[in-house]
C-alpha cells in the first residue's frame, strides 16, 4: 500500500510553487544537484542514447541563442561565456541561464556504468552529461524515445515548462520566450 502512494506521488507533476532539487551522477563521478544553480535559468536538455545527437544540437542551438558570444567555440570555451543581459537591466545584473545535458540511462547494474561514464568521456570530454540512472526525468516529466525533451527550471529551482519531444519552431519561440521571461522575473 504505501509503496502504491510512494509510486503515486512519483507520477503526479511537480508544482511551480515549489523549489525541486534532483542528484544525479556525471561523466566525471561528480554528484551534481539542481539546487547548485539556483539564481540561474536552468534548461535540462535530456533523452536516451537514440536522442544524443539531437540533444546535443538543441542544447547548443538553445546556449547560443542565450550566450551569443559562445557561437563557434569549442564547448569548454562555449560553456564559460556571460548570458546576453535583458533589456532594461543593468549590465550583468541579469540572471544566467544553464542549458545542462541530460542523458537518460535507466536502471542498470553497477558494473556497467563505469563503462558508459568511460564512454562520455570520450563524447564529451569537456562538458559534464548528467545521468540519470534513477528515471527521475521520465518519471517527472515523460520522454519521448529518440528525440531531445526539455524541462525548465526558474532562478528558485522551481519547474515552470517542458517541451516532450523535439521542440517545433512555435515550441521554441515559446521556450526561447519562457526562458527570459523567468529570468526577467528572476531580477533582483
Amino acid at each position: 500500500m504505501i509503496r502504491s502512494i510512494v509510486l503515486l506521488m512519483l507520477a503526479l507533476p511537480l508544482s511551480a510553487a515549489d523549489p525541486v532539487n534532483f542528484q544525479f551522477e556525471d561523466q566525471f563521478e561528480a554528484k551534481p544537484e539542481l539546487k547548485a544553480l539556483r539564481g540561474k535559468v536552468v534548461i535540462l536538455v535530456y533523452g536516451d542514447r537514440k536522442a544524443s545527437d539531437e540533444c546535443r544540437t538543441l542544447g547548443e542551438k538553445l546556449h547560443v541563442s542565450f550566450h551569443p558570444t559562445a557561437k563557434d567555440l569549442k564547448p569548454g570555451q562555449a560553456r564559460q561565456q556571460p548570458a546576453t543581459d535583458l533589456p532594461k537591466v543593468a549590465a550583468g545584473k541579469s540572471p544566467g541561464v544553464v542549458v545542462q545535458a541530460v542523458a537518460c540511462c535507466g536502471k542498470m547494474p553497477a558494473l556497467v556504468k563505469p563503462l558508459l561514464r568511460g564512454q562520455l568521456v570520450k563524447a564529451s570530454p569537456e562538458v559534464p552529461v548528467w545521468l540519470d540512472f534513477n528515471e527521475t526525468m521520465t518519471t517527472h516529466f515523460g520522454l519521448t524515445t529518440g528525440q531531445a525533451n526539455v524541462a525548465v527550471f526558474d532562478c528558485e529551482g522551481r519547474y515552470r515548462h517542458r517541451v516532450s519531444g523535439t521542440p517545433t519552431a512555435a515550441q521554441m519561440k515559446e521556450l526561447l520566450q519562457t526562458v527570459q521571461n523567468l529570468r526577467a522575473e528572476g531580477v533582483k
